[in-house]
């Protein structure tokens, strides 16, 4: 029962403050099929963003990247689809830069030793600069066709499908494969994947190389819906942080998992169009957000702790039997 609860009680949790949030709030409709929606569309570019950035957190390293680079790849994406006319054409375009990137970093992580924290920082000012230089004011998509690419529905909007889509095939590597499983050995235990034979820079290249895949993804999905395009990740780079944490704390306490990834993101995509709907000013919503992120950071912190502890306490008495 009481695993039971570690596993499910942040999910229900969230759960019960969305359903009185909507008691509370009778008069919003929150959960009509337009809203919900609109809020899967919304969720889309943050849920592709975090899953890449949860690949990298279970390879053991840090990136902050990720938010430089969504910018500039979507006004990369909008320069592209201008000249070209074409969606794919832009999309083969963004994806090429973002997996070039993070396969430098990678290289730069795993061959050189630098810090993965302050490497992604270094590039994420790199692609912000280089963004600014691109354009000096909002860039506009002006091919009709291409922004209907997020409007396209069967039932929900096709990016919606391509979403679930990801995080099924995600799950499915992560938690059914070898590469999955020698991708959290890496990360959670480095002696343990090296008396396993596992090549530990291997397992973080591909996982920078699938991260920059999906916020190709993200980028060219946020670019065709959006439209008009100027520092977004800026406003990203908090909600993507949150949805990795938030799920951290769920299902798999203590480990960063597909399933919870997903879940935090809706959470925060629902927070934050409900937030509009009553009209709260957008720095209240921030705020709100960094709030969420500090005590899912600290929910993750405290069951980690508790493990630590447990493995302690398993040493000791070890050791007191030999």
């Amino acid at each position: 029962m009481n695993k039971y609860l570690q596993c499910y009680a942040l999910f229900f949790g969230l759960l019960v403050l969305v359903v009185l949030l909507q008691i509370i709030f009778y008069d919003v409709p929150l959960f009509s099929v337009l809203n919900i929606k609109n809020i899967l569309l919304q969720t889309v570019s943050i849920s592709m963003m975090a899953l890449g950035l949860s690949y990298i957190i279970m390879s053991g390293e840090a990136d902050l990247s990720f938010a430089g680079m969504f910018s500039l790849l979507t006004v990369v994406f909008a320069i592209v689809a201008n000249a070209a006319n074409y969606f794919f054409i832009a999309l083969i375009a963004v994806t090429a830069i973002a997996i070039g990137v993070n396969l430098i970093i990678a290289l730069l992580v795993t061959k050189l030793k630098f810090s993965s924290f302050i490497v992604s920082i270094a590039v994420m000012f790199m692609a912000n600069g280089i963004e600014k230089h691109l354009h000096q004011q909002t860039t506009l998509i002006n091919n009709d066709a291409i922004k209907s690419f997020s409007t396209i529905e069967f039932g929900l909007p096709l990016v919606v499908w391509l979403m679930a889509l990801v995080y099924l095939v995600s799950y499915f590597v992560i938690n059914k494969t070898k590469f999955g499983f020698d991708l959290r050995v890496v990360g959670e235990n480095k002696h343990a994947a090296v008396e396993e034979g596992i090549n530990g820079n291997k397992m973080k290249i591909s996982a920078y190389i699938i991260a920059g895949l999906l916020i190709a993804l993200a980028a060219s999905v946020e670019s065709t819906r959006v439209g008009a395009i100027y520092e977004q990740g800026q406003y990203y780079m908090l909600p993507v942080f949150a949805a990795c944490y938030i799920g951290y704390s769920m299902f798999t306490p203590g480990r960063v998992n597909v399933a919870g990834t997903l879940v935090g993101a809706l959470f925060l995509g629902i927070i934050d169009n409900f937030m509009k709907m009553i009209n709260v000013a957008s720095h209240n919503v921030y705020i709100l957000m960094g709030a969420i992120l500090i005590v899912s950071v600290g929910l993750a912190s405290f069951k980690n702790r508790s493990k630590i502890v447990q493995i302690k306490l398993f040493s000791v008495e070890v050791d007191n039997r030999k």
